[in-house]
């Protein structure tokens, strides 16, 4: 009979377990309820979450140690923009990849974007504030879990696989990339200092510093914290959230640490030098001027050698010693803000540039060979660039870019560089715009063609008075390209526009018909009966008139 109760209580608790909502392991459903946070929106979460599979960018400087090295190849990689994604807003963040190559980033509108390879979108998340400021990356947990921190009023997010809301919790200021240790634990800065977050999104520690923190954590091998504050303090912390050395410099430490194939610590500051430092105590190793701040972070070949770019134009390689290597010549005005190079297997070298930054000039993607020299690079905006490329398995580089509010290929794109495997020209455009005019008078064109492999495109136009147009610079395929003109004499005429992709494929010419009399007309027989007898007397008049 006993036994038979216990079989009865047995079963009876496994109904009990099976149906009570629990917070479990980050391998599994999580639930939140705000009795444990009140600052959570307690979503509770259904949905299955996706088995794990290896990362090829899962969060900023490509590990947590910030090496900023792939284990993938772009000797194939052309370094044409195979196409572009835009968004609502600016988008001054940096990718990570994840799953099967899906692409992950956030953007102004408050997004959180996943991206399949061929630059169509998966799935959009909503987050509670904007995304993607300072360069930031999301962070991607083995579990396929997306951490972001968002901007202006700031929560820490993590979102399922399948773009919908695991947990959220309302943090100070955020303005670092989310860094995921071995055992999952996530690290992240804000104003007051650096916090730390178990995988269910509960607090693990807080650690304070007296200024705000814009550097990403890195970890090292034996799970110690390195982050640099506003406080011009360099600090390693032990995994409880206690202090174990700090190291003061003459500035800002606005880049993030690289912990180094051997733990030493690399790490820049707005006083101008990169600084090393020995992990165990924090003691200097060396420390070199590179003549302007680093707001990035340094990354490391298999040889050693740090990559990075300055604030005062240059690209840098330095050896493991703190000697320069070579260093690569930007044009004056040129800085490096906030994008850390990534290192291919092939060992080229990519980093995105503000062109002229005082002036905002735009923002360029730059790639170096191994030796410093030019291998390609390409203007992506008009406006500030922040953002940090990344490497695919298939050796696809990615790249975030913003433009002004009211630039036509819209304020914000995920760039894609890299080869196809075959392509389709441009469908042909369209021409919108008037067909009657006057001599002199300016018309504005609408040009718009679609591309089926998501090529951006570019646009030619023939006036068929002699001048053309040349080409334009890269659009979206779909976006408008607005063209202006004015014919100096009357008649009629056929205007042709074609569009090319990125691999110079050409659509077939589209035609407009107008017709461009004189400004105005006289047929008063003394005015004509006049200029016939004094075809050159008041040139002015003639002008006027249209004569």
């Amino acid at each position: 009979m006993k036994h038979k109760n216990l079989a009865v209580v047995i079963v009876f608790l496994f109904i009990i377990a099976s149906v009570t909502p629990m917070v479990v392991g980050h391998n599994n459903i999580e639930l939140t309820d705000k009795s444990l946070n009140p600052n959570s929106n307690g979503k509770i979460i259904t949905e299955p979450i996706e088995e794990p599979t290896d990362h090829a960018w899962p969060q900023q400087g490509y590990n947590a140690q910030h090496l900023g090295r792939s284990p993938y190849s772009t000797a194939d990689n052309p370094g044409i923009e195979k196409w572009r994604f835009p968004v609502g807003e600016w988008c001054d963040g940096s990718p990570s990849i994840g799953l099967d190559g899906v692409i992950y980033f956030g953007s102004g509108d408050a997004y959180l974007y996943a991206i399949y390879p061929n630059g169509t979108l998966k799935w959009r998340f909503e987050a509670e504030r904007g995304l993607g400021d300072f360069g930031s990356h999301p962070a991607i947990a083995e579990d396929g879990t997306i951490y972001i921190g968002t901007k202006y009023g700031s929560y820490i997010q993590a979102v399922n696989p399948n773009g919908t809301e695991k947990w959220n919790y309302w943090v100070p200021e955020i303005d670092t990339s989310i860094t995921i240790g071995n055992d999952g634990i996530i690290y992240y800065g804000h104003h007051d200092g650096v916090d730390a977050r178990y995988p269910n999104g509960t607090l693990k520690w807080s650690f304070s510093t007296e200024g705000f923190v814009q550097s990403t954590p890195a970890i090292d091998e034996d799970g110690k914290i390195y982050f640099g504050s506003h406080d011009y303090n360099i600090y390693s912390v032990f995994p409880n959230g206690t202090l174990n050395w700090n190291f003061h410099t003459g500035g800002w430490v606005h880049g993030s640490p690289t912990i180094g194939i051997d733990g030493t610590v690399f790490c820049g500051s707005d006083d101008d030098y990169l600084y090393a430092l020995f992990p165990n105590n924090g003691t200097l190793k060396w420390k070199t001027e590179i003549v302007g701040s680093m707001r990035s972070s340094p990354s490391q070949d298999e040889d050693g050698n740090l990559y990075f770019g300055t604030t005062s134009s240059r690209i840098i390689c330095m050896r493991p010693n703190g000697t320069e290597k070579w260093h690569f010549g930007l044009n004056q005005g040129d800085q490096i803000w906030g994008s850390t190079a990534a290192i291919s297997d092939d060992g080229t070298i990519y980093i995105g540039n503000n062109i002229d930054y005082n002036m905002l000039g735009g923002g360029e993607i730059i790639a170096l060979n191994p030796d410093g020299t030019e291998k390609w690079r390409k203007i992506l905006c008009n406006s500030v660039l922040e953002s940090s490329p990344v490497i695919s398995e298939d050796g696809v580089i990615y790249i975030c870019a913003s433009n002004d509010l009211i630039h036509p290929n819209g304020p914000g794109n995920l760039h894609a560089f890299g080869p196809v495997e075959s392509n389709d020209p441009p469908e042909t455009p369209t021409i919108d715009g008037e067909t009657e005019g006057q001599i002199n008078e300016w018309y504005g064109y609408q040009i718009s063609s679609d591309d089926p492999d998501k090529n951006p495109v570019s646009y030619f136009a023939d006036w068929d008075d002699g001048t053309t147009s040349g080409w334009t610079e890269d659009f979206s395929p779909g976006v408008v390209c607005s063209l202006y003109h004015r014919w100096h004499e009357q008649g009629n005429f056929t205007i042709k526009v074609k569009a090319r992709d990125t691999f110079g494929l050409e659509s077939d010419w589209a035609y407009l018909e107008v017709t461009m009399p004189v400004n105005q007309q006289t047929s008063h027989p003394l005015f004509n009966w006049f200029f016939e007898r004094f075809p050159n007397a008041f040139p002015m008049l003639r002008y006027l008139i249209g004569l």
